[in-house]
């Protein structure tokens, strides 16, 4: 921006009458109160697409409680030709601009419409003033009237493409036709004192007479504090709101102490008053919900403890009361799931064949195994195969774990040196897996039938009377089940399922 003290040297070298004057403020008239856009706030809100891109409406609509009009461009006689208003905003993170929205009418009864230019500029920190063109759009002023009513005099423009900017940046807005003083914009007014000296506001001039006037002015360094008038020029915004919701354990234990534990980011947009309502605090409107009929509130990260077993949504709601007044709250909502892990119950079935005993672990909730074959030998394996060095009644313990707890569970194995071939191909049993009738087929007659379950326990004994033999089984619940055929000099064993 040009020093204050060069335009005082320029004034001396065209000291004439016509020069005398100070370099012309905006002209400002107010015409009363702003209407009331807003709505309170409620603390929650249904998910929804309400976080799309949107007229950021900070400058003038948020802050301003009276409405002021200037002329877009003056020709008056006095020389001072300004035909352009602009607003600065910040940019705390990467964000995208699509557009510019302002408010204005005309009072040409000889036109039905007057053609205005929106722009998107970088802004020069160095001269505190617009910088390099990123986009601009032509737009068309249809409203011939003053009103307070701001959407009927609303004007929206949309670039090409949205811009992506990463520093802050200007939007303004610049009458096409410099001859046509009939084009007004709408302000907040300075005697209303909403602007809080943020300096965001510029004007540009375009003054023949004063060549060192062109260009744009900050309002309130030029013209002084109660000239920090705000135009209520918004940019059409959208940005990205946090960086993730990450539960730290997603498997715990119930009753340990803020065992479930999870965090939130928020994005930079949430502490800057120019885009969050609620930006002097910004994590107050986060609420942890964590399934189980509590909640935590205000924070961004949370721990919780679990007292019942069973899986959980943890849902996160947070709220950005965005500066849009027609729709000013953006919702986040994000779930993620933790299991809360009960206590283990443990449980296994055995068959043998000669000095040769096989295990099936059907313990539930463990996450390992360990069992002691009552020989003094052990394995961690589910299903293992052991083989005893004599015959006799062994003790067999099974111990199922999880991270959170244990649980144990025994039972007494018979080895003896009765042969047992699990690949005879004179024992046959179909179908398999079986519904209602299970067929055992290629037996001796008169050799015992058994029926086993997986924990060892005899749940049908027949004898056969022939070579085929047809069970019910259509009363047994479903699962897996052993037959076990003893004859004279030999025992065989099959494993079924049943499955209804």
């Amino acid at each position: 921006m040009k020093n204050l003290s060069l335009i005082l040297i320029v004034f001396l070298l065209f000291s004439t009458n016509s020069f005398s004057q100070e370099l012309s403020s905006p002209y400002n008239s107010t015409y009363g109160d702003s209407p009331i856009y807003s709505t309170p706030l409620p603390s929650t809100k249904a998910p929804g697409d309400s976080c799309g891109a949107y007229f950021n409406n900070y400058i003038g609509l948020t802050k301003t409680s009276t409405i002021g009009i200037e002329y877009l461009k003056t020709g008056d006689v006095s020389g001072i030709d300004y035909v352009g208003r602009a607003q600065r905003f910040y940019t705390p993170q990467a964000i995208e601009v699509s557009g510019v929205q302002f408010y204005s009418y005309f009072s040409d009864p000889t036109v039905d419409s007057i053609q205005v230019i929106v722009y998107l500029w970088d802004w020069d920190e160095t001269l505190d003033s617009v910088g390099t063109e990123l986009a601009s759009d032509t737009v068309w002023v249809t409203h011939t009237a003053y009103t307070p009513d701001l959407p009927e005099v609303e004007v929206n423009g949309f670039f090409d493409e949205p811009i992506t900017v990463t520093e802050d940046y200007i939007v303004g807005v610049i009458a096409a036709d410099a001859n046509d003083d009939s084009l007004r914009i709408y302000t907040s007014s300075a005697a209303a004192a909403d602007g809080a000296g943020e300096a965001v506001s510029f004007a540009y001039y375009n003054n023949p007479l004063y060549p060192t006037f062109e260009g744009w002015y900050q309002t309130l360094e030029t013209f002084g504090a109660s000239y920090d008038i705000d135009y209520l020029i918004s940019p059409r915004v959208k940005f990205d709101l946090h960086e993730g919701f990450t539960v730290i354990d997603d498997t715990i234990c119930p009753e340990v102490v803020s065992a479930g534990c999870a965090e939130y980011v928020q994005m930079p947009i949430f502490a800057d008053g120019q885009y969050n309502g609620n930006s002097a605090t910004p994590e107050s409107m986060i609420v942890y919900y964590w399934g189980d009929g509590f909640q935590n509130t205000g924070l961004p990260s949370a721990c919780h403890t679990y007292s019942t077993p069973g899986t959980y949504e943890i849902n996160l709601i947070d709220t950005l009361a965005r500066n849009d007044f027609f729709s000013p709250l953006c919702i986040v909502d994000l779930t993620e799931t933790i299991v809360v892990l009960g206590p283990p119950t443990a449980s296994f079935g055995s068959s043998s064949a000669g000095l040769t005993a096989d295990f099936t672990n059907t313990s539930t909730g463990a996450d390992s195994v360990v069992y002691d074959f009552g020989d003094g030998n052990s394995s961690n394996l589910d299903d293992p195969s052991h083989t005893y060095s004599s015959t006799g009644t062994y003790t067999v313990t099974l111990i199922a774990y999880n991270m959170c707890s244990s649980d144990t569970t025994s039972m007494e194995v018979v080895i003896d040196d009765v042969g047992v071939y699990e690949n005879n191909k004179n024992f046959v049993v179909y179908p398999n897996p079986a519904n209602e009738q299970l067929i055992v087929a290629d037996i001796e007659a008169g050799s015992q039938i058994e029926i086993i379950n997986l924990i060892g326990q005899t749940i049908y004994t027949t004898s056969a009377t022939s070579s085929k033999e047809n069970m019910d089984v259509s009363y047994l619940p479903a699962g897996t089940y052993f037959v076990r055929i003893s004859g004279s000099t030999d025992q065989y064993t099959r494993k079924f399922v049943v499955r209804h």
